[in-house]
């Protein structure tokens, strides 16, 4: 046994050297194949947006960048072959036969079941989160906007007034009423303009909101031309373009308005800008009357008109009323001062602040003058140095930024200014807190970015304030040009020795001319990331910044750094995260103090010489590194004790990770099974790293192993384990010991991976060749891919009485929300039981997958039920449901007519009354998407009726021979149809949808279909 298992194994070692250029014909076939998919689909797309009211899908243009990718990493690996020697044939055949798998997925992916675009016409934008004023000035001003806007001879609005009185607030409350208004169909668009704003930058901000994309359309003239053709489709639309400082030309832009098509709003502090721009109607928004102003401060304060707030003390109430009187009436001013003195109950910080805004004597200049002394008094109340600083920082993103509050806080760790802890967690924690703080006295305010990660914004004008603080001369000195599309480096002037902070970041700056010195010897951070364009830093450009501190150049093009890199030597975060053509990093033996290296998703092809001499390392990222030529000596990580984080495609031992007693965040590969066993030993002796993802690779002593992962830094605690066979527990290691092994699987594990194994088990079930995994409470996620010897997930035996269910079972069985099941040539059955009734109704006591959210299955070609009939009763969590080429499945869920259903488990997941449903009915509430692809033999998803309320999709493709759809149905005889309020799509073949037959025809016609060809 032992020998055929080592033959086994050393045949799929060998394979890929022999195998190469094969693979890579074979991959050749596939990338033509994507090309011409891609081809066809950006032709559709750009006809269908330029001649109708369509745009491509979020998830069609990510699959195009996603394509695109994969063609230029197929060029990289042709030419990486020509070069390439014995062992890293191996390692090029590994990564051939990844790419094939992802190509093969993305061309699954190209078919798209619900189409690659949406009608413009069928989405509405989403109400903005704003403050509602309440005062009688608001109130007059947005019911004669409203008039205006009835007034079919008025195309363009203008709303101006000064800084911080409320000019986006009530844009943003008419967005918000308008979208409620028929007329417009919903087609209302909010753009911020911002100060540093151009014809180009404005045309790509209306082309986001209304799906047009004219990222390949370089001339002006065209980019207007296609802009128009998009909104004048919509026939009525509101464009609303927030601060505006500047005036334009409308048709430049590509804006039709009036009888061509919608109407526009602007909001500005300049009159004289609004009528160049061309508004017809001027709408001054002035500031509050008293009455309207402390009303407004009593709110924000906490002591508004409720009867459960707490009243001002008498004394105070005087006090704080001429605070709220300096607050000149405007918003902006109020609510941030509000926020500074909330809580506060001590007359004699009232008294103070009343002094401090009296004596304020900030730089007066017109529009700016009434607000910045109390921006800058509420600055000045935060009194600790710690959150002044986290506030000033800030304004080194530009303006409008959402900036996310994880890239933030790791950011004030980089600067210091955080206080030590015992943990990196403890840090981010107080990171948290700071932010927390600044948002709840209104110096910052809380948001969410479009990928729904919560970040953090300045308001233009604190954001002005905080940079007015930092140039002046007693506070650190900024240079503050981010944003701004700057295509060179600032003069050689601006550059002033007493620079404490740069921030150039997403701008267009495409080289650093080698000529200038940029002399700054305080420099301590300097923030280059997102400039797209630039390719090369010259040696003299580290030159004189003995300070530096912080250096981030991620997502830049840069192809090398220069070697006076290493004369940074106070350097204490380097990030070049996203740096793809990135081929070189000069030694940082020098950068003793380095505490953060950032390395992931660069184009280096060796790791940088040094990095064992940074011991004062914390953090260390380097996955997804493509082009790396071989891996680091083993013992590299053994004098970083000091890391907390680490992310690394490389093999480590576990006496390595033993020493580093401050992990707390771990993502690798461990180097044997003995040190994986090491590991998870270590981790429930001490308690460390609290999350990880670890990947045993059975070959990875014998070649280069999987150095393309490209694993992310998240919150969990996950096991991937490659290349073994398993049996009942233990693991039978290839190429080493050809001895078995038991395998320890931690306690807290939440997701498991396992692919291209082979088990062995006394029933040819999973969980019994890893009888480890019964006990865990954990387990969220399982995914299985290509493994052999896999019947099922569970197999039960069963007596005449009950079933024989292991102890510990049911509690993994209830944890469990996600299974993907891909490849797995021998699997008949999830759960495989031959119960009787009474068993039957053991099992479902059991609760088994009560928590599952999602199924996927795919190239699983054996089985032919999907859920027994009693299965199904536990899935009152089920959300998705995807089943892929399963050439031999029948059913979805099968039917047991002799079977009663529980009439009390089923009333519970739905309002109705049980009686409402026959006693066949499958009650899914939770159900959301079904997709259904290449299933031959797929006759039926049910025989019976299918209530699943919350549906949105049903994808069918290659189900020929399906006879009905189970789920659109009255709930009892003479009640309308029950088809769920939220179904979007139905993406079927004509033919198909053709064939179909229906309990209630009239469904067919009331359903929303698209057919695919």
């Amino acid at each position: 046994m032992a020998d055929m298992l080592a033959n086994l194994a050393k045949e799929r070692l060998w394979e890929p050297y022999r195998g190469l250029e094969k693979k890579i014909v074979n991959l050749k076939g596939k990338m033509e194949l994507l090309g011409s998919r891609k081809v066809d689909i950006v032709a559709t797309i750009e006809d269908a947006e330029f001649h109708s009211s369509k745009k491509r899908k979020t998830e069609v243009q990510t699959w195009l960048c996603n394509v695109n990718n994969k063609l230029e990493d197929f060029q990289s690996l042709e030419k990486d072959v020509q070069e390439c020697g014995r062992f890293d044939r191996i390692k090029l055949a590994n990564f051939a036969d990844t790419m094939i798998e992802e190509a093969e997925e993305l061309i699954k992916q190209g078919k798209f079941p619900e189409g690659v675009l949406h009608n413009i016409y069928e989405e509405k934008g989403e109400p903005l989160v704003t403050t509602n004023f309440k005062g009688q000035v608001f109130r007059q001003n947005s019911e004669n906007i409203s008039e205006i806007l009835r007034n079919d001879e008025v195309s363009i609005i203008g709303i101006y007034g000064m800084g911080g009185v409320g000019k986006t607030t009530m844009a943003m409350n008419i967005h918000n009423e308008l979208l409620q208004e028929s007329r417009f169909s919903g087609h209302i668009y909010w753009v911020t303009v911002s100060q540093d704003s151009s014809i180009q930058k404005l045309q790509n901000g209306i082309a986001e909101n209304v799906g047009l994309d004219l990222s390949c359309v370089n001339d002006e003239i065209k980019r207007a031309a296609k802009l128009f053709q998009a909104l004048k489709r919509m026939n009525t639309f509101v464009l609303i373009l927030d601060d505006v400082w500047s005036n334009f030309d409308v048709k430049k832009v590509g804006i039709p308005l009036g009888n061509d098509g919608g109407k526009m709003i602007i909001t500005s502090r300049s009159l004289e800008v609004c009528r160049r721009v061309g508004c017809q109607k001027n709408v001054k928004v002035n500031p509050l009357s008293n009455v309207e102003a402390w009303d407004l401060f009593t709110e924000k304060l906490g002591h508004g008109n409720n009867n459960d707030v707490q009243v001002i003390p008498i004394e105070i109430e005087k006090i704080a009323m001429k605070v709220a009187e300096r607050c000149a009436g405007l918003p902006l001013g109020i609510i941030t001062m509000a926020g500074c003195m909330k809580g506060v109950n001590d007359i004699f910080e009232w008294k103070d602040v009343l002094q401090e805004l009296e004596e304020s004597s900030m730089m007066q200049d017109d529009m700016k003058s009434e607000v910045f002394p109390i921006l800058h008094c509420s600055y000045t109340r935060l009194r600790d140095p710690r959150l002044q600083k986290c506030f000033l920082y800030c304004c080194l993103y530009p303006e409008d930024f959402e900036i996310p509050r994880v890239e933030l806080v790791n950011k004030f760790i980089m600067e210091g200014y955080i206080n030590a802890r015992n943990s990196r967690q403890a840090q981010i924690d107080q990171g948290h807190a700071i932010l927390n703080k600044l948002e709840n006295v209104c110096l910052l305010e809380s948001t969410e970015d479009v990928d729904e990660n919560k970040c953090v914004k300045m308001h233009d004008l604190i954001r002005e304030m905080a940079i007015k603080i930092t140039s002046h001369p007693h506070h650190d000195r900024f240079m503050v040009k981010a944003g701004m599309q700057l295509r060179k480096m600032p003069e050689l002037s601006e550059w002033s020795e007493d620079l404490d902070k740069v921030s150039l970041m997403r701008n267009c700056i495409d080289q650093i001319s080698p000529c200038e010195l940029y002399k700054c010897l305080k420099l301590t951070t300097l923030l280059l990331q997102k400039n797209r364009l630039l390719r090369g830093i010259p040696y003299s450009f580290f030159m004189f910044k003995p300070s530096l501190r912080v250096l981030d150049l991620s997502y830049t093009n840069i192809e090398n750094l220069p070697d006076s890199l290493s004369t940074l030597e106070n350097l204490n975060a380097l990030m070049l995260k996203g740096c793809g053509e990135l081929s070189f990093v000069p030694s940082l033996s020098n950068l003793k103090v380095l505490r953060e290296l950032e390395l992931t998703g660069t184009g280096i092809k060796q790791v940088p010489v040094g990095i064992p001499n940074l011991v004062k390392l914390k953090c260390l990222t380097m996955s997804g590194l493509k082009k790396l030529r071989s891996e680091p000596p083993i013992d590299m990580f053994a004098s970083l004790s000091h890391l907390q984080l680490l992310m690394t495609p490389f093999s480590i031992r576990a006496m390595d990770l033993e020493r580093m007693k401050q992990l707390e965040e771990f993502g690798g590969k461990m180097f044997s099974l003995s040190d994986f066993n090491n590991f998870v030993a270590n981790r429930e002796c001490y308690g460390q790293p609290i999350f990880f993802r670890v990947t045993l690779n059975g070959l990875t002593s014998d070649c280069v192993g999987d150095l393309y992962e490209y694993p992310v830094i998240f919150s969990s605690k996950e096991v991937i384990l490659k290349d073994y066979c398993l049996k009942g527990g233990n693991v039978v290691q290839p190429l080493r010991e050809q001895s078995e092994a038991v395998i320890n699987i931690p306690r807290d594990m939440q997701r498991l991976e396992v692919s291209w194994c082979d088990f062995i088990s006394s029933d040819n079930s999973f969980l019994n060749a890893l009888p480890s995994l019964i006990n865990l409470t954990d387990l969220k996620i399982v995914k299985i891919v290509s493994c052999d010897g896999i019947e099922c997930i569970l197999r039960l035996p069963s007596n005449c009485q009950e079933l024989i269910v292991p102890e510990g079972l049911g509690s993994l069985l209830k944890s469990l929300e996600n299974l993907e099941l891909y490849n797995l040539k021998d699997i008949v059955n999830l759960i495989d039981i031959q119960p009787n009734t009474e068993a039957s109704l053991t099992a479902l006591s059991h609760g088994f997958f009560t928590n599952m959210k999602k199924l996927r299955i795919e190239h699983c070609c054996q089985i032919k039920v999907l859920f027994p009939p009693w299965l199904w009763k536990n899935l009152h969590h089920l959300e998705h449901v995807v089943v892929s080429y399963c050439e031999g499945i029948e059913e979805i869920i099968s039917e047991n007519e002799e079977e009663e259903v529980d009439q009390e488990a089923s009333s519970q997941y739905l309002s109705s009354p049980s009686s409402l449903f026959a006693s066949t009915d499958v009650i899914l509430p939770k159900l959301r998407v079904v997709h259904l692809t290449e299933l031959p033999t797929l006759k039926s998803i049910y025989k019976g009726r299918m209530t699943c309320v919350s549906l949105e999709e049903i994808g069918l493709c290659g189900c020929p021979k399906l006879e009905r759809l189970p789920f659109f149905h009255p709930l009892r005889d003479g009640e309308p149809l029950l088809i769920p309020h939220a179904l979007r799509s139905i993406y079927v073949s004509r033919e198909l949808w053709e064939s179909l037959e229906w309990d209630y025809p009239q469904a067919k016609s009331m359903l929303p279909t698209e057919f695919h060809t």
